[in-house]
């Protein structure tokens, strides 16, 4: 046994937590998926397990919507684990939520009333590090305040602000989601940059928590929509829905040459999975577009098997008489091929 042989093994008997080893393992980053057929596509798979990722964007642009919705999938994915939700800017819509597949009895839900960032930041840290929990949802960054700041009268000066108690946070937490595998969600609002003299915004939390994130994903609000998806005007009376653009600014987890996308969210009905994933079939080839007409195609032999006028005609044929299952399936195996 040579000297560093005889180094290593004396370091793994003194680590606590870790190892020292040669050669590296290979290990997929597992990830829980949007019920967006097209997130799906732009981020390779969805969401990073044991990583932290980002979700920020204006107000109203659909950050939390989204996070939601990946809570919901990972209800379905861990069933042993419990989904942990800490509402700062307390707006847990609950029946909002269930609308978008997730079990609200089955959630940890933490409010902190009054207490500051690091209590909050504590409390976070003691939970995940328990491995019974699948996804942390942070919301958000933004509205939560320092202890510092706590103790002092408004319009007093503080110093480091919220930022360094995230810094410390990212930095403790990192380590711990990779050991138990549970995804964390960090939802952040933006603001007017004011150190720039272009103007544009920038994001609360400093720059070490932005390096912390595997992946980041901005949110913008889109068109309104009506009942059959078609575009209407800002002005409009009674919109059924709109569009969610989503941005990947940042990803550690997958390629990035995917970085604009978008998803149909419908007030009623909730996320559009259908309208997304005849999006993706076209870009897969699943489905041909030609003109107004859109024709479902046998990948393998080229065959039509049937055309519809209309987008709306397509969605509606797969959404009656479980028609959307067999679709579904051969899309999924075309985008398994193509991460």
């Amino acid at each position: 046994m040579s000297n560093l042989d005889l180094i290593i093994k004396d370091l793994n008997k003194k680590m606590k937590v870790g190892n020292i080893q040669l050669g590296v393992d290979f290990q997929e980053v597992q990830k829980i998926p949007f019920s967006s057929c097209r997130l799906n596509y732009m981020t390779y798979g969805g969401t990073p397990v044991g990583r932290i990722a980002e979700f920020y964007g204006t107000d109203g642009s659909g950050k939390t919507t989204t996070a939601i919705d990946v809570a919901g999938n990972a209800q379905k994915m861990f069933p042993d684990k419990k989904v942990l939700f800490v509402d700062i800017e307390h707006t847990f819509d609950s029946c909002w939520a269930t609308k978008l597949g997730l079990n609200c009895d089955d959630i940890i839900y933490l409010d902190p009333d009054s207490m500051g960032a690091e209590e909050v930041f504590n409390m976070i840290i003691e939970l995940i590090d328990s491995g019974e929990i699948s996804l942390c949802i942070l919301d958000s960054i933004g509205a939560m305040v320092s202890m510092q700041a706590n103790e002092k009268q408004i319009g007093e000066r503080t110093y480091g602000g919220v930022s360094m108690a995230l810094t410390e946070f990212s930095k403790k937490v990192t380590p711990i989601l990779f050991r138990t595998q549970t995804a964390f969600i960090g939802i952040n609002q933006v603001r007017d940059d004011m150190n720039s003299m272009y103007g544009g915004t920038t994001t609360t939390g400093g720059r070490a928590w932005r390096h912390s994130c595997s992946t980041r994903l901005e949110f913008r609000k889109g068109n309104y929509i009506d009942e059959k998806g078609n575009n209407l005007s800002r002005a409009c009376e009674n919109p059924a829905g709109n569009i969610v653009n989503v941005a990947l600014v940042k990803s550690k987890v997958c390629r990035p040459d995917r970085k604009v996308g978008f998803y149909t969210l419908k007030y009623l009905e909730g996320i559009d999975y259908v309208s997304d994933a005849v999006d993706v079939a076209i870009k897969m080839g699943l489905v041909v577009q030609g003109g107004a007409w859109f024709s479902l195609v046998d990948t393998e032999t080229g065959e039509v098997l049937s055309k519809y006028q209309g987008k709306s005609k397509l969605v509606e044929y797969l959404k009656e008489n479980d028609n959307y299952t067999d679709f579904y399936s051969k899309l999924e195996k075309l985008l398994n091929e193509e991460c």
